[in-house]
């Protein structure tokens, strides 16, 4: 009963996931928008994932720069922690024990920057260029060590991203680490409250 009901979770799962990629691709996506600390929500990621990583032994840590009132956006605080955890939770399947993962958030001239970097296995050049592609998973070493996931988490954080007009990068070196960073303008009337 255990294994059936874990495997109607992760359909359930999936069956969100595309409702939510198909709704970002169609501009049809609903943002709960308000003015958005992202300070407040790096550090409470760091505080929620802190045992998951303590447990796997890697130091996960949050560096905040600038003044408060610089890395306040207008946007959907669940949204924007949705990518958040999409990108800490990866970096922690990736990560081994002994490396660390940082939250970092400072203001990026009329943005504000957000970047979530590992010292994991890194991803290799060649796959670089679809890590954001839908069901796209990559090299059969790098899938879930559990099977869990369906290579939609990359896709839908791009397109939570640009629902903000914001922006996601990354750059991978293997065996070195990643660094994922989102760019969200600060002010963004089209999302005001």
């Amino acid at each position: 009963i255990a294994a059936t009901l874990e495997e109607a979770r992760a359909l359930t799962r999936l069956v969100e996931d595309l409702q939510t990629i198909a709704a970002a691709e169609a501009g049809q996506l609903t943002l709960v928008t308000g003015t958005v600390d992202l300070a407040e929500v790096a550090n409470d990621l760091v505080t929620s994932l802190g045992p998951l990583a303590e447990a796997q032994e890697i130091d996960l840590r949050c560096v905040i720069s600038g003044r408060p009132d610089d890395l306040m956006i207008e946007g959907d605080a669940g949204r924007i922690d949705q990518v958040l955890t999409n990108l800490t939770t990866n970096a922690l399947r990736h990560t081994a024990a002994g490396g660390a993962i940082t939250l970092e958030v400072a203001p990026a001239g009329d943005k504000v920057r957000l970047s979530v970097s590992d010292t994991g296995e890194g991803i290799s050049p060649e796959d670089l260029p679809h890590i954001f592609d839908r069901f796209w998973r990559g090299d059969p070493a790098r899938s879930h060590r559990d099977g869990a996931g369906g290579g939609l988490g990359l896709a839908i954080a791009r397109q939570l991203v640009e629902a903000h007009d914001g922006t996601i990068s990354v750059e991978s070196a293997l065996g070195e680490g990643t660094v994922f960073t989102i760019d969200f303008p600060r002010r963004n009337p089209r999302l005001s409250a």
